[in-house]
């Protein structure tokens, strides 16, 4: 077993009955040490930020057989082909700081229609939960994402915005990590909550053939905001600008370990603007925010609106006492169009604003 890398392979090609083998229980400091730092940016459903290649730790190849013979004592969990990837929600944003304090690790599996499920780690950051999950499917698949509900202390919640994307592991065809994000506002995120995720709609894609796995992947678990919340600096916004009769309102700026955030809504939401805030800090540095969540509140008829900083100008220095931005808008090119158009390119659309950082 010299040469690690090609584990999976070696397995694949081996045919194995586990009923056959004596299981040899991992102990918690043996599972400890089997598991590797696993660390979200993410490009929601609307613009997820690129997660690049994830290169999973393939933790399995650490004394998946006995120094007997070859093969005659697998250890439990050795069947599971995910139950021992582990990577982090932080690591696949590239996040550089470390979140560990602040993520509840439940490394659970479950299978269902002969597909397994991993759910790694989960992020509460205030009215959002991030969570991650690693699937391997029964075949090859060029993309997925799942349908899911979450409940809280036992109500189920409106989602009213969220998103997600995914990376294949390690090159493979079958194995991926998946991130998702989602709203649950109006709920006491520093307190201790009994949290359920209910995954069940598998949808895929195999070329440009699009087709869905209904089964259901439960888990139950117990998680809080809190840690984060005491160490997250939240600065109100009282901007507004327009774009026919769309009105803009920007509330509220966001900063943590998990990065930056701008939060605000739309009201008079019709025709679709792409909206990107763009501008330098007082070292000279240039920043950005891109959109990541609009969803649609029908009761207070709005349109709730996130934006992210974009780490395609870099890290947002620390040592940074404001930044100063400004929006612009660009319509969407349609299927056939000419991006090179000059009517699609992004013009500015309101007056420059600034966000004072000392915390």
């Amino acid at each position: 077993m010299k040469d690690s890398k090609n584990i999976y392979t070696l397995l694949n090609e081996m045919e194995i009955n586990i009923d056959d083998y004596e299981k040899e229980m991992l102990s918690d400091i043996e599972k400890q040490n089997l598991k590797s730092s696993f660390k979200k940016n993410l490009k929601k459903k609307f613009n997820f930020k690129k997660l690049g290649t994830v290169a999973a730790a393939l933790l399995i190849s650490i004394g998946i057989f006995s120094q007997t013979t070859i093969g005659k004592s697998v250890y439990a969990n050795a069947e599971s082909k995910i139950s021992e990837i582990s990577y982090s929600i932080g690591k696949s944003l590239g996040l550089k700081k470390n979140i560990e304090p602040y993520t509840n690790i439940v490394g659970e599996t479950r299978e269902d229609k002969g597909i397994e499920v991993k759910l790694n780690e989960v992020v509460i950051d205030k009215d959002e939960l991030i969570f991650s999950t690693i699937v391997c499917m029964d075949k090859t698949v060029d993309r997925l994402d799942f349908d899911f509900d979450i409940y809280i202390d036992g109500k189920k919640t409106d989602r009213p915005g969220g998103g997600g994307d995914f990376e294949k592991i390690d090159h493979s065809e079958n194995i991926f990590f998946n991130i998702a994000y989602t709203d649950i506002k109006e709920i006491d995120t520093t307190k201790n909550m009994d949290i359920k995720i209910v995954l069940n709609n598998l949808n895929y894609n195999i070329g440009t053939s699009m087709d869905n796995i209904v089964g259901e992947w439960v888990f139950e678990f117990n998680a809080n905001g809190a840690e984060l919340a005491k160490n997250t600096y939240a600065f109100p916004l009282n901007y507004s600008f327009n774009i026919g009769k769309k009105n803009y309102i920007l509330e509220e700026f966001r900063s943590n370990l998990m990065g930056q955030k701008i939060f605000g809504k739309i009201e008079n939401d019709s025709e679709y603007h792409y909206i990107v805030l763009e501008g330098y800090d007082d070292l000279g540095n240039k920043v950005g925010f891109f959109p990541t969540s609009e969803s649609r509140d029908n009761d207070l008829n709005l349109t709730n609106l996130v934006f992210e900083y974009d780490d395609n100008y870099g890290v947002l220095s620390d040592e940074a006492k404001y930044i100063t931005l400004i929006p612009y808008a660009s319509k969407p090119v349609p299927i056939g169009g000419n991006e090179d158009d000059p009517k699609y390119d992004s013009k500015p659309v309101g007056e420059e604003f600034t966000i004072f950082l000392d915390k």
